[in-house]
């Protein structure tokens, strides 16, 4: 069964210096049935820097070698930009294709929505 969205928050998207088409964002969707899910959105421009950076660092390591890499921990989904209606189509297309659970991560963690307009923007 599909479920079906409640609410959709995107973290600092409306933060000064936030650039839609090169950073990150966490993103909190809330479903009708009560179940929370978090997923960590990216551009390809923020993994190149983040990639860099890792070398960078290992350049400055003895014990590293310098190789671009970036480890992935939460579920990542790798996006265009981090616009508004293109995090809710990518949403809306997981969920028709059955693949939503497999790059959301149900999160339990009491407290974690913001009242209003706290820490995330709701769309």
């Amino acid at each position: 069964m599909i479920p079906i969205l409640k609410r959709v928050w995107i973290e600092q998207i409306k933060a000064e210096g936030f650039d839609p088409y090169q950073d990150s964002t966490d993103v909190v969707v809330e479903t009708y049935d009560g179940q929370t899910w978090l997923s960590h959105f990216v551009t390809i421009p923020f993994l190149q820097r983040q990639m860099f950076v890792s070398r960078e660092v290992a350049e400055d390591e003895a014990q590293l070698l310098p190789v671009r890499f970036i480890p992935l921990e939460t579920p990542h989904v790798i996006i265009e930009n981090l616009l508004p209606e293109t995090i809710e189509d990518t949403i809306d297309n997981l969920l028709t294709l059955g693949t939503f659970e497999s790059v959301f991560m149900r999160y339990s963690e009491p407290n974690l929505l913001p009242q209003g307009d706290e820490a995330l923007s709701q769309l």
